[in-house]
């Protein structure tokens, strides 16, 4: 080598040799500093790892089977066990960090994170949400975190049974900024888009009900649920003997839920809201099991629209539809025989309006349904959920119904046989939550009613003579279609559900058309 290109060689060489001289020091300080902060941690938190890679160029670092202990503040028990392969931090930027005092991270990507967690269930959410916004110090920007093949399991601090189950989860979220230097939850976290995906999710809904679904995906703007189920975890024998007070079984399926044009989050006086333009329900079936041997449960049953008005968030639902759906209730009210039964299915349903943010808007439910079988029934529902009286109007009409259908269920729960047939029953209950009135009209043949014995298989031929003398066996008295029934005061059980009042309410204008002079008022 001529001594022209010698000196500039041995200057380039020595520029690269110090690069990687400084790049190896620069390194190692780095991950030094890192591994100082990770042992200066407080001593409930214990991470333990296999090695960390950085590169200082490219503002990169690995850390490579890292593992997490949480313990509890009080208790000193392990909250958090979490692993994964690899955390990666991509894309450093030392500037933001130098000059504006921010952490910003280009992405940060999580691989096959497996994490149990303790939930306690006395400590309130409140109190984790404010304790990981006072830990941050610092304004942190993330332009994408990945979380990718993760298993989640979150189960009870107490009893170590699972709350919920995600043995196959992704997350993925961008433009994520956490600030702890403004006020409001609102502005504190802040990010662009979401999205989330679970198989075979569980969730424990309570101590005695388990929600499962094949598929839960969660976005921005949309939730798609495939094979949805709900139901109680003890058999029906079981369920009556562990419970103090009587309570539905339910075995609850839906085949998909869509919600459409979603958007939730806080407002600036930090409530959460959840508004949707459209829910969709395909193929709901639901068998309820109610076993009134079980003592009776006395407390205080509130309307939907007392519910939704103290809701403790906002809500607005545009429109909710159920379509073929299926709906059948059981009710075993004497031991001897077997619980009695009401079927509804081919269900066509649309909530309008479920929503306590328009509250002054109507709340409006419209329902198409074949009721044991082969009759048809329409029902028109509405309420203002603002109405702080819960006043409603319910309105029925009921087609071709031939009344022995009921004979599982009336047999068996009324000790009563019925014979005949409703050619059309139409009915109106409007009231509030303390009473109702409830106007009727029907037309039917050859309507008979028979009393049964205690052991519900032989007639009691004095009181069914007796019933029958007073109810009237067809509606074409003195030349009228209709017989027409009505009370005026019908009051409510408060005890009792909203459908137990309908009940009441049809009981008293079907008495009154089949055992009064069955004219209308003028």
């Amino acid at each position: 080598m001529t001594k022209k290109y010698k000196k500039p060689g041995i200057i380039i060489a020595t520029i690269v040799l110090v690069s990687i001289l400084l790049s190896f020091i620069l390194n190692m300080v780095l991950e030094q500093k890192i591994s100082k902060a990770i042992a200066n941690l407080p001593d409930s938190v214990l991470v333990d790892y296999k090695s960390i890679d950085t590169n200082i160029w490219l503002g990169n670092i690995e850390v490579t089977m890292p593992k997490i202990e949480v313990k509890g503040k009080n208790t000193n028990e392990i909250i958090l066990d979490a692993k994964t392969k690899t955390i990666e931090l991509n894309d450093l930027s030392y500037w933001e960090f130098l000059v504006n005092d921010k952490i910003d991270i280009n992405q940060i990507f999580v691989n096959q994170l497996i994490a149990n967690y303790k939930h306690n269930s006395v400590v309130k959410n409140d109190s984790y949400q404010a304790s990981f916004i006072e830990n941050i110090k610092q304004v942190i920007g993330v332009n994408e975190i990945l979380i990718n093949d993760s298993n989640v399991l979150i189960s009870d601090y107490k009893t170590d049974s699972i709350i919920v189950s995600v043995p196959v989860l992704k997350i993925n979220l961008n433009d994520l900024e956490l600030n702890p230097h403004v006020e409001g939850l609102k502005n504190q976290i802040k990010y662009s888009d979401f999205s989330l995906e679970a198989n075979d999710l569980m969730y424990a809904i309570s101590d005695f009900e388990i929600l499962t679904a094949s598929l839960f995906k969660f976005s921005n703007n949309s939730i798609d649920i495939e094979s949805l189920s709900i139901k109680t975890k003890y058999g029906k024998t079981e369920y009556s003997r562990i419970l103090k007070t009587e309570r539905d079984h339910f075995d609850l399926s839906i085949k998909e839920i869509d919600f459409v044009g979603l958007d939730y989050g806080f407002n600036e006086n930090d409530a959460f809201y959840l508004i949707s333009d459209h829910i969709k329900l395909n193929t709901p079936e639901a068998e309820i099991y109610r076993d009134k041997l079980v003592a009776d449960d006395i407390t205080h049953k509130p309307f939907y629209a007392s519910i939704l008005r103290d809701l403790d968030f906002q809500l607005d639902l545009k429109q909710i539809n159920i379509d073929n759906g299926k709906i059948s209730y059981l009710e075993k009210v004497n031991m001897e025989n077997p619980a009695g039964r009401l079927d509804f299915s081919n269900m066509e349903v649309i909530l309008t309006n479920v929503s306590n943010i328009n509250a002054n808007q109507p709340t409006e439910i419209e329902i198409n349904t074949t009721f044991m079988e082969n009759s048809i029934l329409k029902v028109d529902w509405n309420f203002v959920v603002a109405n702080e009286s819960d006043e409603f109007e319910f309105k029925a009409d009921l087609g071709v119904f031939e009344v022995n259908q009921l004979d599982q269920f009336s047999k068996s729960n009324l000790n009563v046989d019925l014979n005949g047939a409703l050619a059309q029953t139409y009915f109106t209950i409007s009231g509030n939550k303390e009473s109702s009135r409830v106007n009727l009209k029907m037309k039917y043949d050859d309507f008979e009613v028979v009393i049964l014995k205690k052991n519900g298989k032989e007639r009691n031929k004095f009181l069914s003579n007796l019933v029958n003398l007073i109810v009237k066996d067809n509606s074409r008295d003195e030349g009228n279609i209709y017989r027409y029934g009505l009370d005026e005061t019908v009051e409510r059980d408060k005890t009792k559900s909203v459908f137990n009042f309908v009940w009441l309410n049809v009981r008293q204008g079907l008495l009154d058309a089949m055992t009064g002079d069955g004219t209308k008022e003028n």
